[in-house]
């Protein structure tokens, strides 16, 4: 038998007894039993692999493809569209250039939320105005026109009872490209 001291120095006279017992005892149990054989070596874990018949793999595959199809289109008629206009309008120009404009449901604010797109307008800067009158009165917005078509989404925070037409024009004025 060894005396605890060598294992871990000096230490209080009541832990030192403590560790002295316990040590005694772990030395007179011995060492634990050997581990048996199923222990030492386990087996691998046996999976059972139920094989899909080959006969079936193509149907399973056409009626995965097919429940695929149909549940996309059901989400295309169903969701994603966003809101519907209240209102749209049809604005037309020199040139053929043409565009349309829908109006959506005012918001609690008081703000009519617009999509704007427009075709074969002229590349460059444009403002969307409320006309009174045949006369510039509130802006509802400005955007640019790239090559090809432009959709955009502007807004008007007026009463759009108070006017009575739309146009839109080259930003810093010029003439009419678009009128309602």
């Amino acid at each position: 038998m060894s005396d605890v001291r060598d294992l871990v120095g000096d230490l209080e006279p009541d832990e030192l007894e403590r560790l002295q017992r316990v040590h005694t005892l772990l030395e007179q149990a011995g060492p634990p039993p050997p581990l048996s054989p199923a222990v030492a070596e386990p087996r691998p874990p046996t999976a059972r692999v139920i094989p899909f018949p080959r006969r079936y793999r193509y149907f399973a595959a056409a009626l995965a493809t097919a429940a695929a199809l149909v549940l996309f289109g059901i989400g295309y008629l169903v969701g994603g569209r966003g809101p519907d206009p209240v209102r749209t309008l049809a604005m037309s120009g020199t040139g053929g250039a043409r565009a349309s404009l829908e109006i959506y449901a005012k918001d609690t604010a008081g703000n009519w939320p617009m999509q704007l797109a427009v075709e074969q307008v002229p590349q460059g800067k444009y403002v969307l105005w409320l006309t009174r009158d045949g006369r510039l009165a509130e802006s509802c917005g400005s955007f640019a026109v790239a090559e090809g078509d432009t959709n955009v989404a502007l807004n008007a925070p007026y009463r759009l009872k108070d006017f009575d037409g739309w146009v839109v024009v080259p930003a810093g004025g010029g003439k009419t490209v678009l009128t309602t």
